[in-house]
């Protein structure tokens, strides 16, 4: 890796601590003074071959886990799917796992089959929270109430318990295009 490209990726990790996301060509232009757009893009692309960056399951260049020891970015493996693993941005405070979906009950919530659901892992919901619990010994995403001691727990269906296993909340979508 030559200086500038050095000086790019430093760019790169800072502001993807700082935002959590990526940052745009033209900002990179500006920040470095460039002329055009297209200096930094064969930067990037340099970048690229040499594993710095790598492209999530939508294309999108974001930073490879191994770019930055103390960065916040997590490989997560998903349940209900065979050898995946995606790349997120996320506080090393805190625990996560992945839900693949596996039927289209939440259409109408934007979320269809086979997108997959990063979960906080947290014992307590608020109402109307997206969760993941463990009824009758399966994993369900269900949207959480709690009125007079009982759970109210919905999707295609409602059901009352009296006890549930919460996992955890939704707090990201992942689809694959």
């Amino acid at each position: 890796m030559n200086k500038k490209e050095e000086k790019i990726l430093a760019e790169i990790i800072n502001y993807v601590k700082k935002y959590c996301v990526m940052p745009s060509r033209r900002y990179l232009q500006k920040k470095f003074n460039y002329q055009s757009v297209n200096s930094i893009s064969r930067y990037i692309k340099s970048l690229e071959k040499q594993n710095y960056l790598i492209r999530n399951s939508n294309g999108k260049l974001i930073l490879n886990n191994y770019s930055i020891s103390d960065s916040n970015i997590k490989s997560i493996n998903i349940i209900n799917a065979n050898n995946q693993s995606i790349n997120i941005i996320l506080s090393k405070k805190k625990q996560y796992l992945a839900y693949k979906m596996h039927n289209n009950f939440f259409n109408n919530l934007g979320i269809i089959r086979n997108d997959i659901l990063i979960i906080e892992k947290k014992k307590k919901l608020n109402i109307d929270d997206l969760g993941l619990f463990i009824i009758d010994g399966k994993y369900r995403i269900m949207k959480y109430n709690y009125n007079d001691g009982f759970y109210l727990l919905s999707d295609k269906e409602e059901l009352i318990l009296h006890t549930v296993k919460i996992i955890g909340k939704v707090i990201l979508i992942e689809r694959k295009m």
